[in-house]
């Protein structure tokens, strides 16, 4: 009898242990295959952007944009061309920062398309077409300033712009007036913001 009152005494007391022993092994596996998934998600997201640190922010396409620190020099290479066609590339100093030529073009007086973009972004891969298809036809009266957003001297003109998605589009016209564009931009709509910077 006395091994029966101590089989009783166990189960009374096996309520009283942690919460934990009390849960069922299944509760405790899925909690830990969630933290193992959230885990391995941050991992990868880590992963994908080289410096999701910066505090990567918001694009049209879910895409995150996070701009690395400026270096402080303004004769070093400017960023990538959008193509390598004259027409295309058409900027007052191609040996200077956007920022630099962007200041430039301002104090001349010259209306400005600033292209803010990724070569990595769907959208912004789409938006580099349309502007190869379009800007030709005004590269002779509006100057095109090309920004990638992941070369790390572009740094203080995407704070000064306010960058918060790609691509962006921004619209300057002689007289300092400010207009823009985020997301894909359709070619006639493109072409119509571009004719009204001529025409100004």
């Amino acid at each position: 009898m006395k091994r029966r009152h101590s089989s009783r005494r166990e189960t009374r007391e096996s309520p009283q242990q942690s919460g934990w022993a009390r849960l069922p092994l299944r509760q405790i596996g899925i909690v830990a295959g969630v933290l193992i998934l959230v885990g391995a998600v941050l991992f990868l997201k880590t992963r994908q952007s080289p410096s999701a640190s910066a505090g990567p922010a918001s694009v049209a396409s879910a895409e995150p944009t996070e701009p690395a620190p400026a270096m402080s020099s303004d004769t070093e290479e400017p960023a990538p061309p959008i193509a390598d066609t004259p027409e295309a590339t058409s900027t007052p100093a191609p040996n200077l920062l956007p920022e630099t030529q962007l200041d430039r073009l301002l104090q001349a007086g010259e209306p400005v398309f600033l292209f803010f973009h990724s070569n990595t972004c769907t959208q912004c891969i789409r938006m580099t077409g349309i502007v190869e298809e379009v800007y030709p036809d005004f590269s002779d009266s509006v100057a095109l300033v090309d920004v990638n957003v992941y070369d790390e001297r572009n740094k203080s003109l995407l704070q000064r712009a306010n960058i918060r998605a790609i691509p962006t589009l921004i619209f300057i016209d002689g007289e300092g007036e400010v207009g823009g564009h985020v997301g894909v931009m359709e070619p006639d709509a493109l072409r119509e913001q571009l004719q009204e910077l001529r025409e100004d």
